[in-house]
């Protein structure tokens, strides 16, 4: 019984203990931030003069100097954060200026030194600030702390430390090699890190979809859906008969973004295929080309077992001039006669916009000489 009550006693005491010690530790932690901040707070005062000779002085030839007043350890701490958003803002000449100035400080070799002998978390605090300076030199070690991490956030800040500070085209392959080794699908978070990378993109982009590897291909296509550039239109035909649904469905999108032209075999076997978004796509290029050769092309798709595909060639349609309208009326349903007399109807509120204005003429003249039964006599707004 009295060993029992020892027991608790023993425990409470030790609960206790580790409660204190636990609220001192908050407590310290709490005062080493509140004095951090006061320090911030009293550097951006201290600092002003400096901070403003630094953005007036960004377009002059000299070097950037370096401040004429010691710093502590924070206040250091604080200016390399300032510098780090000012070399993210900047380009070109600019950011060359500031990433001399944080040599000619000391906060490469300070990081560089954290990158090789330090713990994780400072080798991680190190590649973070390694990167946002454009180190090339950090590259190697960088590599190798990403080579040995395990998937989770960190390894991408490793990541995207790597492709800003890339020498060239193999820091990049290596990088997203090493990355896709986890097997996991992070494409866009990939081709976002790419475009940090002071490198040619576009053609880096190009290589990829070049290889064997489907995981390369897929992240080339990811970086190349923004260009329009006739090149890499050109560079991704060949994928459209790619074994992988979801390649085939990426190239199309880049294939036809970039195309000013489509040939008729392409289009007619893009219209034919299974996949409804790569028909609705490829309608909606057409319909941007506004040229009456894809007319025929646009009437059989007015077929299509996809609505949106139906209704996305209708309007189509009604953009390629008499043709187009007339080939519509042809090719309409009972529902799309009933879509024709809503076009028609809201056309009928734009009549002060040259090109609905025309539109409506040619709708509603060559609608009513299609359904109409009467021989009553039809007028064109003019």
């Amino acid at each position: 019984m009295y060993i029992n009550l020892d027991i608790a006693k023993y425990f409470l005491v030790g609960l206790v203990a580790s409660n204190l010690i636990f609220a001192l530790v908050i407590y310290g932690l709490k005062m080493i931030h509140i004095r951090k901040a006061a320090i911030r707070n009293q550097f951006q005062l201290k600092f002003k003069d400096y901070l403003t000779y630094i953005q007036v002085n960004l377009d002059s030839e000299e070097p950037l100097r370096v401040p004429p007043i010691p710093m502590n350890p924070v206040e250091r701490e604080a200016l390399q954060e300032r510098l780090n958003d000012m070399i993210e803002s900047f380009t070109g000449e600019q950011r060359k200026k500031l990433m001399e100035l944080c040599v000619a400080l000391g906060f490469v070799s300070d990081h560089m030194s954290r990158l090789k002998n330090g713990s994780y978390r400072i080798k991680l605090d190190a590649a973070y600030h390694l990167g946002c300076m454009r180190v090339t030199e950090a590259i190697p070690g960088m590599l190798d702390m990403l080579r040995q991490h395990k998937l989770d956030s960190s390894l991408f800040v490793i990541a995207r430390a790597v492709a800003k500070c890339a020498r060239h085209e193999r820091d990049i392959k290596e990088m997203v090699h090493i990355l896709l080794q986890h097997g996991k699908g992070f494409y866009d978070l990939i081709v976002d890190m790419v475009e940090e990378a002071p490198i040619n993109q576009t053609e880096l982009f190009a290589q990829f979809i070049q290889e064997r590897n489907p995981d390369f291909i897929r992240i080339g296509l990811t970086g190349l859906k923004e260009y329009t550039n006739p090149k890499v239109t050109s560079a991704v035909y060949r994928l459209l008969n790619a074994h992988h649904q979801e390649i085939q469905k990426k190239a199309a999108e880049v294939y036809l973004k970039g195309a000013h032209f489509l040939p008729k075999n392409v289009a007619a076997r893009l219209l034919e295929h299974d996949d409804a978004d790569i028909r609705l796509q490829t309608v909606a290029t057409i319909t941007e080309f506004k040229n009456s050769t894809y007319v025929s092309f646009l009437k059989k798709s007015l077929q299509d077992r996809e609505p949106r595909v139906v209704h996305a060639s209708a309007i189509g349609l009604t953009h390629m001039g008499q043709a187009g309208v007339s080939a519509l009326c042809e090719g309409a349903g009972e529902s799309l006669q009933s879509w024709i007399q809503q076009e028609i109807d809201r056309l009928s509120t734009q009549l002060h916009d040259l090109d609905s204005l025309a539109r409506y003429n040619a709708l509603k003249y060559t609608y009513e000489k299609t359904f109409t039964t009467t021989n009553k006599r039809i007028y064109r707004v003019v």
